[in-house]
């Protein structure tokens, strides 16, 4: 079976879906999604499309896509292949970003709105990518 590919331009796009886009446009280039969830606590809805999720803010204007089934990917950051093992990632994006912060489920870069999460510390794949708008972490680092 064919990966779905998934190409992140940071702070500009992923898959050619412009941060910021509102999410009645993003249906209209991605086709209605299969189904969509509230994530804890929030009032927002997040669309789920074949191997990722699709997050928007308060107004519904696109703000991250997250890759939950990364093994079903080919991912591309800036227009390079990301590697497929975690200390891959985590090497890639060092490479690119210094402040870079880990804890035991992965790490996020607020200079690249990037987050890599693995279920468990001993895996050497991770589980989830996100790509976010610029700033997503802002607060959080």
């Amino acid at each position: 079976m064919a990966k779905t590919e998934i190409r992140a331009v940071p702070f500009v796009s992923v898959n050619g879906i412009a941060f910021g886009t509102l999410r009645e446009e993003v249906w209209q280039i991605l086709g209605k999604p299969g189904d969509s969830f509230h994530k804890g606590d929030e009032d927002i809805e997040t669309d789920i499309y074949g191997c990722f999720h699709v997050y928007y803010d308060s107004s519904y204007r696109f703000e991250m896509l997250e890759v939950v089934y990364v093994d079903a990917a080919d991912i591309y950051y800036d227009g390079v292949k990301v590697p497929e093992t975690y200390d891959g990632v985590l090497k890639f994006f060092k490479s690119r970003f210094d402040d870079i912060v880990e804890d035991g489920a992965g790490f996020i870069s607020l200079a690249g709105s990037v987050g890599v999460y693995k279920e468990t510390t001993d895996q050497e794949e991770y589980d989830t990518i996100l790509f976010a708008r610029k700033d997503y972490y802002a607060g959080v680092i």
